[in-house]
């Protein structure tokens, strides 16, 4: 039996984080907003609150780098929120619903006899759905750890009735999913459960319990055959809920799809849903909504916008290409020319992304043909390149060899330039040294010739004196006159013995003075100087 709801009561924590026993409909109260605490405290107190709210690490950083005055706004707002029921409200409610419904069908029984105070099962979902989507993770952890009590336990036991063992509140919900009366049936609760599953995957422990259990999305799938549209025909607003609920579960699946393990799960209950409606292939019910329902435009573009995401979200291409042959073999391609003709931009952006996305395996073919060609020629000219190399490497060992002899040769030929050079500069040094030596001989030669050359001046003019003297006597010894005459001129400057010597007397003429020896030969030329020798020509003698 249900419980009735609770009076909204605050639990304080050490901290001064405040937070619901219970959480079901929002309920704020009127008090004054108290006087903001320290702010190590607020930041404390904002902490939980975000964790409770289970809001992503990046959101909470950002919300952490707000003013104090906006954080203690956001940590007093969640301070006022109460609840009333917690969720053994709910899933006791269910589990009221469940017995009834095993009961009447026990009994087959026209009409479902519920315990007094029992809210029908459509308000109770749409509470749940508020709840699982507004409520702290922790309350959701709650719902998902929900154990039956001993007292419920007892109640099934007076009944005589087994019953499953529950595990959760998460088996409790996909109970009365699976086994809802057509009763609930006709009052759309399908899409309540379908609410309640999106609500609970809308945080990371939810979402982990509903892919974990193994009748969620297989369950959800099924919700996809509550209409048929070639079979008879129902009411506007009837049609309208269940192309509502098709638009959910197609947009849920989709969702399924782009997280791990989700691609495969989602094929799986398409399987199961083939098996369960007796269908001859796999999307035959979706291929038929889509072609009965082009006039309604949502319900079209929640069909390809799974069909983008079921085919063209897998990394393996030969796979891609097989769900997009089935889907092609049923008829797609068609459709899709025929769609394009409906004014909706949304529809069109959904189609010309099926377009973009698709592969044609006769291309694929002629280019994986194209491909096996061009891979002959690279390898050709891999083989080519590969023996260029190898003559290259050779060319290169030649080349480096001789220019490793060339390198030898002109080192070589440098070092005998530098004897050569070292050479030629001692025998130039020792030219210069020959070449000063020889002048300062020539210099000396030069004066001892000046003055052999003065000597020999003298004497050639003593010389013309005495043949003068010479004349004189012969024509003294002619004329004994003129002998005396000039005898007596000589007087004068002349002492007895050289006057005698003069008039020629006999016996007092000295001896003629011997001719000087003629001066020496000159010195023999040095050797021509070298190539770096410097000639040297000096005054009134040869270049040397």
């Amino acid at each position: 039996m249900p419980k009735s709801p609770k009076t909204a009561r605050r639990v304080v924590t050490k901290d001064g984080i405040a937070g619901p026993e219970s959480v079901q409909t929002q309920v704020m109260l009127d008090d004054g907003m108290p006087r903001m605490p320290e702010p190590d405290v607020l930041d404390r107190q904002l902490a939980g609150v975000l964790d409770a709210m289970n809001i992503p690490k990046a959101k909470v950083a950002e919300l952490m780098q707000q003013s104090n005055e906006k954080k203690w706004h956001l940590v007093w707002a969640q301070m006022k929120v109460v609840a009333r029921h917690p969720p053994s409200f709910y899933l006791e409610s269910l589990l009221a619903h469940l017995d009834a419904i095993d009961k009447q069908r026990r009994k087959k029984a026209k009409v479902k006899k519920l315990p007094p105070g029992v809210e029908p099962v459509s308000t109770i979902l749409r509470g749940l759905e508020i709840s699982l989507r507004t409520n702290t993770l922790e309350w959701v952890q709650q719902f998902i750890n929900y154990q039956v009590t001993e007292k419920d336990k007892k109640d099934k036991e007076k009944d005589d009735v087994a019953g499953p063992k529950y595990l959760g509140g998460l088996d409790i919900l996909m109970d009365y999913f699976v086994n809802m009366d057509d009763e609930g049936r006709d009052n759309m609760d399908d899409y309540l459960c379908v609410l309640c599953l999106r609500a609970l995957m809308n945080n990371a422990f939810g979402f982990n319990s509903v892919m974990a259990h193994a009748d969620t999305i297989n369950q959800i799938c099924l919700c996809l055959g509550t209409v048929d549209p070639f079979h008879g025909e129902a009411p506007a607003e009837t049609l309208a809920r269940k192309y509502r609920t098709h638009i959910l579960v197609l947009e849920l699946l989709a969702a399924v799809c782009l997280v791990p393990k989700g691609h495969p799960r989602v094929l799986e209950a398409f399987d199961a849903f083939a098996r369960n409606k007796n269908e001859k292939v796999r999307f035959q019910t979706l291929m038929h909504l889509l072609r009965s329902e082009r006039h309604n435009v949502a319900v079209v573009v929640a069909c390809m916008a799974f069909i983008n995401v079921v085919v063209h979200c897998v990394n393996d291409m030969n796979y891609q290409v097989a769900l997009q042959h089935e889907f092609t073999q049923l008829g797609l391609m068609k459709l899709i020319e025929d769609m394009f003709h409906i004014d909706a931009p949304e529809l069109r952006e959904q189609l010309e992304a099926y377009q973009d996305n698709f592969v044609n395996v006769s291309d694929l073919a002629r280019d994986a043909e194209l491909h096996e060609q061009d891979q002959e020629i690279i390898e050709e000219l891999q083989e080519e390149t590969s023996r260029v190399k190898a003559k290259a490497l050779i060319d290169e060992e030649r080349n480096a060899q001789y220019i490793e002899s060339l390198q030898k040769e002109v080192a070589d030929q440098r070092a005998l330039t530098d004897t050569v050079i070292e050479r030629l500069e001692t025998e130039k040094e020792e030219s210069m040294a020959r070449q000063t030596k020889l002048q300062q001989e020539l210099s000396t030669l030069r004066a001892e010739m000046a003055v052999l050359m003065e000597a020999a001046a003298r004497t050639q003019a003593e010389l013309e004196e005495s043949k003068s003297v010479s004349a004189m006597l012969k024509k003294l010894n002619t004329s004994p006159a003129a002998t005396s005459t000039v005898a007596k001129e000589a007087s004068f400057g002349f002492g007895d013995a050289e006057l005698d010597a003069r008039v020629g007397i006999p016996g007092s003429v000295p001896e003629p003075v011997a001719a000087p020896p003629p001066p020496p030969p000159p010195a023999p030329a040095p050797p021509p100087p070298t190539s770096a020798a410097v000639a040297y020509c000096g005054p009134g003698s040869t270049c040397i």
